[in-house]
């Protein structure tokens, strides 16, 4: 019912007016710091529990759920949903690691999971989709996306999940290309696929992770790869600048070019094309209950992405940390804290200038000179089943079988 649960919420009381949706309960263990909003809803008849498996329990008339909840407890949550046969709106990224998606996947075969990677519903992805789709610029050859949005100290301090790569044995991962700007390498996946609602997993990544701050994840990180029919793409992104870069996805053809700017609120083509449109968090995420309740209803046939949708974004990141060989620390001497507006932050040296060169070239940071990249990403194969496992193993965990994780420490521990 916190962070992103209020826009949901929000969502669900629109559907609500409309006559379309019903809110009968909700979960969250962490009552007694919305007294109001728990106070308000049970006023409404709406039951509040303390622990989700007691709602999957006890309600029986739910039809759908929405796990708007932080990342270590996607996997879960969604299976023991799915396991339920419930309709099912699950918050991005899906799960962290390639293995969970599989299990989830495999236990699904409804396609009853909708995944809130929402920004592909917006009008300027969808028109950009549909150019490509009808050859407006030639064969897609190459797809680039970057962007530096700053984070602060209290973006770190707001959740005991924040800047973490595993908690309590789960896998975790946070950071700018696995949580704020998921949605970029996701859209890749989606506009380097020929199809109008299709998406395509990558052949081969390499990857760089570093860490500006001192956490246990990343907040500066960059990747590449290539396409089964040549496409090649690359993402640069970061928390540790002072100054922001509004993200751009920039899309070459045979024939011509495509660029969506400014956070994914402008369209411009060289074929003449052109769209400005800013939607706000909650009008993407209205639209996609708009969705979900179409899908539940029989209206619309899909979801825009299903979990199978996922495979490309998943598998990308994975092999993006295993390329790095873990998560490289930042010469403090090439870092400041932010000033001004940017206080509680850090500015990596030329690192701006970096995400730049990579939008326009598609280099890694450690090709491009910059003093603090020391990786030496290695190729990663994303065919065959040993990236699940080898991502798990850099990260401290055993893949099981069913998709679950256990920490080495857990399973060395005395009975």
């Amino acid at each position: 019912m916190g962070s992103i649960g209020p826009f949901h919420r929000a969502a669900i009381e629109r559907l609500e007016k409309k006559g379309r949706a019903r809110l009968v309960a909700v979960a969250d263990p962490m009552a007694d710091r919305m007294p109001a909003q728990k106070a308000e809803l049970e006023g409404r008849g709406v039951r509040w529990h303390m622990d989700y498996r007691d709602l999957l329990q006890d309600e029986k008339e739910v039809d759908a759920v929405v796990i708007a909840t932080p990342i270590p407890l996607h996997y879960e949550m969604a299976k023991a949903c799915i396991e339920r046969g419930f309709f099912i709106n699950l918050e991005k990224p899906p799960v962290p690691l390639i293995h969970q998606l599989e299990s989830l996947i495999a236990f699904e075969a409804s396609q009853r999971v909708s995944v809130g990677f929402q920004l592909i519903g917006s009008r300027c992805v969808q028109a950009l989709k549909a150019l490509l789709v009808e050859g407006k610029i030639g064969t897609v050859r190459e797809i680039r996306a970057g962007g530096c949005w700053p984070r602060l100290d209290n973006y770190y301090s707001r959740a005991n999940w924040a800047g973490m790569m595993t908690l309590e044995g789960r896998p975790v991962m946070d950071g700018p290309a696995t949580n704020a700007f998921a949605h970029l390498v996701h859209n890749i996946m989606f506009l380097a696929a020929p199809e109008r609602h299709d998406f395509v997993v990558p052949v081969a990544v390499e990857g760089e992770l570093y860490r500006a701050r001192r956490i246990e994840s990343y907040d500066v990180a960059c990747l590449r790869g290539r396409f089964p029919a040549q496409i090649e793409f690359s993402v640069a992104v970061t928390h540790a600048t002072q100054l922001p870069l509004p993200y751009r996805i920039e899309v070459r053809g045979t024939q011509g070019w495509a660029r969506l700017s400014n956070d994914g609120t402008v369209l411009e083509t060289s074929c003449g094309i052109e769209l400005h449109e800013h939607e706000t968090t909650q009008q993407l995420i209205d639209r996609d209950y708009d969705q979900l309740i179409d899908v539940i209803e029989g209206r619309q046939e899909r979801f825009s992405t299903r979990l199978t949708d996922t495979r490309g974004y998943v598998s990308a990141t994975n092999g993006m940390f295993v390329s790095s060989g873990g998560i490289h620390d930042i010469d403090p001497l090439s870092i400041r804290r932010g000033q001004g507006e940017a206080k509680g932050g850090y500015d990596v040296l030329n690192l701006r200038d970096a995400v730049q060169e990579s939008l326009h070239s598609g280099k890694l940071f450690s090709e491009q000179n910059c003093s603090w990249a020391v990786a030496r990403p290695a190729t990663i194969s994303l065919e065959g089943p040993e990236l699940g496992r080898l991502t798990a193993q850099k990260m401290g965990l055993e893949a099981g079988g069913n998709g679950s994780t256990t920490s080495k420490a857990a399973m060395a521990a005395p009975c």
